[in-house]
């Protein structure tokens, strides 16, 4: 079964992501897929890639805007496959048909398996049945606290989230530099994905905010004792009750023990610590309080050219929560697909030499693959 795959956008750096296969299906039908339609990142009309002509299907594997930003482009008679949690976040003209959140379906003649991908509520990575298999990863991570990520079946061709690059920090680290950043005369503001880290990073605040200052399960102790009782949540994100109220498998037994405790109180433009979104700032109540200048805001996720700039300035700070994969989780990973090619996406490859060192022979950097 031949394969043409190209990576229009998110070969070589953090830009929005849109995947272009081609194949033929098992009745010798040439089938065209597109595995996400992303859009700009930098809040720019322009997403910065065209949409290939007669596409059969667009797979999307999660609701956040460099994954569905170019949706409005697509003619509205091409289907477009997503989770049931992500598919309120697409345009109402699209014809939306239903991707599992774990399981296998036939798409045009071709094999189509999920599963969990760690990063977002209803969040998948797909694996194509192309030959031996080929696997995108979406967005992923292996140390979410909320998400699960499923173990997926082997492929010989990997298409990989390396977002962080070489990174390899882990999230312990990170929350204690959050610890350390927070201001105690000031509103400490996350702008944050609404359907991703916002509540996670509610659930973290949570936890130090009832057993003595001690997470649920005492695997993240409190330095000092210190509590953070006065958080909120914006209504924009998703809330403990819509995880709660979602099939078994879509989180963790921790974030099930976690959320039950949890009720988000009302929110408050001067509360100690404000989760809400956009993630990148531009709007929503994140952009307003960013306007207002009363806030101490603490950057998580990708930076936009105003929030560099304002990390520049000190007029804001950035401290990384692992969402995507440490080099040590991509490493997991390719051991897990046994694959023959890998194709890092997302970041820049400078130095293949190096990343085939710490990951193994099979990283490739060319964005069009044919087999």
């Amino acid at each position: 079964m031949p394969a043409r795959i190209e990576v229009i956008s998110g070969f070589g750096e953090k830009a929005p992501a849109a995947i272009y296969v081609q194949t033929t299906n098992k009745s010798g039908q040439t089938v065209r897929l597109l595995l996400d339609a992303g859009g700009s990142l930098e809040g720019l009309p322009d997403k910065g890639w065209n949409i290939p002509d007669n596409l059969d299907a667009v797979l999307i594997s999660h609701d956040h805007q460099d994954h569905i930003g170019g949706l409005p482009d697509l003619d509205k008679q091409i289907p477009v496959y997503a989770t049931p949690q992500v598919q309120p976040y697409l345009p109402k003209q699209l014809t939306v048909q239903t991707l599992p959140n774990k399981g296998t379906i036939e798409i045009v003649g071709i094999a189509v398996t999920t599963g969990n991908a760690g990063h977002s509520f209803g969040g998948v990575w797909i694996h194509l049945g192309i030959d031996n298999g080929l696997f995108y990863s979406g967005d992923f991570c292996k140390e979410s606290e909320l998400f699960p990520f499923d173990p997926p079946p082997t492929a010989d061709i990997a298409l990989i989230d390396a977002s962080y690059g070489l990174y390899d920090v882990p999230q312990s680290r990170s929350k204690q530099a959050i610890r350390h950043s927070l201001s105690q005369t000031q509103p400490n503001l996350f702008p944050v994905p609404q359907s991703g880290r916002a509540l996670e990073l509610a659930m973290w605040f949570h936890s130090h905010s009832i057993g003595n200052g001690q997470d649920i399960d005492n695997r993240q102790g409190i330095d000092n004792g210190q509590r953070y009782d006065n958080w909120v949540l914006g209504e924009d994100c998703i809330q403990p009750n819509a995880v709660l109220t979602s099939p078994k498998g879509l989180f963790t037994t921790y974030a099930e023990q976690t959320l039950v405790t949890m009720t988000p109180p009302p929110f408050n433009d001067n509360a100690h610590i404000i989760l809400c979104g956009d993630p990148e700032g531009f709007s929503g109540d994140a952009g307003r309080l960013i306007d207002s200048g009363h806030c101490h805001v603490i950057y998580t996720g990708h930076l936009p050219a105003h929030a560099k700039t304002a990390v520049a300035n000190d007029e804001a700070h950035f401290i990384r929560w692992n969402v995507h994969p440490t080099i040590s989780d991509q490493a997991t990973l390719i051991e897990e697909l046994q694959c023959s090619y890998c194709l890092p996406l997302f970041t820049k490859i400078n130095d293949l030499s190096e990343w085939q060192r710490r990951l193994g022979d099979t990283i490739i950097d060319t964005p069009i693959i044919e087999y």
